[in-house]
C-alpha cells in the first residue's frame, strides 16, 4: 500500500493551510465581483465540465464547488488514503482553483469577453464524457482505498478474497484510465485544430 509517513502527513497539512488562505482571498474576490456582474441563463460563466460539472450563474457558485474539492482533498489527506487518491484530488482542486482564479484576474484587469466563452459540441460531448471517466475513476480509486483498510483489518480466512478484489478494481481502473486517457487525447487534437 502506497499510504503517507508521518512527515508526508505533516507536510500535506501545512499546505492545507496555506490552501485554505488562499481558498478564503479568493472567495472574497468572487463575492465582490459577483456584485457588480450580473448573470442571466443565456450569459453565464462557462468552464469545462471536467473542471466543474455543476454550471452556475455566480463566482460564487463556482467557489463553492472548489471549496467542495478541497474539502474532499482534506479527506483523503486526513484519512490518509492512498497517494494516488491523493493525487487525483489535488488536480482537480488546482485545476478548478486556477481557471477559477484566472477569470476572476480578467474580470478584475476588465477583460469581460472572459464571461462567455463557449465550447464546441463535439468539445462539450467529450468534456462531459470526460467528466463521467474522472468521477468513476475516482468512485475506483476510493473503493480499492476503502478494500485496502479492509483487508489490514480483516481475519486471514478472508484476505485472499480481499486480495482478488482490489485486483479486479485494479484491472478496473486500469480499464478506466486507458479510456480516458484517449478522450484526453481526443481533446487535445479538437484544442489544436
Amino acid at each position: 500500500m502506497d499510504k503517507l509517513t508521518q512527515h508526508e502527513l505533516i507536510a500535506y497539512r501545512n499546505l492545507l493551510d496555506k490552501l485554505e488562505a488562499q481558498l478564503l482571498d479568493l472567495k472574497a474576490r468572487c463575492v465582490q465581483l459577483d456584485n457588480t456582474i450580473k448573470q442571466t441563463e443565456n450569459q453565464c460563466f462557462v468552464f469545462e465540465v471536467h473542471l466543474f460539472p455543476k454550471r452556475c450563474l455566480t463566482l460564487s457558485g463556482y467557489l463553492e464547488q472548489v471549496e467542495k474539492t478541497y474539502r474532499s482533498l482534506c479527506d483523503a489527506i486526513n484519512k490518509q488514503r492512498q497517494n494516488v487518491l491523493i493525487k487525483h484530488e489535488c488536480e482537480r482542486f488546482i485545476g478548478q482553483f486556477q481557471v477559477l482564479l484566472k477569470l476572476v484576474q480578467g474580470l478584475e484587469n476588465g477583460d469581460a469577453k472572459l464571461l462567455y466563452k463557449s465550447y464546441s459540441s463535439l468539445k462539450e460531448q467529450i468534456f462531459q464524457r470526460l467528466q463521467k471517466q474522472y468521477d468513476y475513476e475516482h468512485r475506483l480509486l476510493n473503493m480499492i482505498s476503502e478494500q485496502e483498510d479492509l483487508l489490514l483489518n480483516s481475519l486471514l480466512k478472508d484476505k485472499a478474497y480481499i486480495k482478488e478484489k482490489i485486483a479486479a478494481l485494479k484491472v478496473r481502473y486500469q480499464k478506466c484510465n486507458t479510456f480516458t486517457q484517449k478522450l484526453e487525447f481526443q481533446l487535445e487534437e479538437i484544442q489544436d485544430d
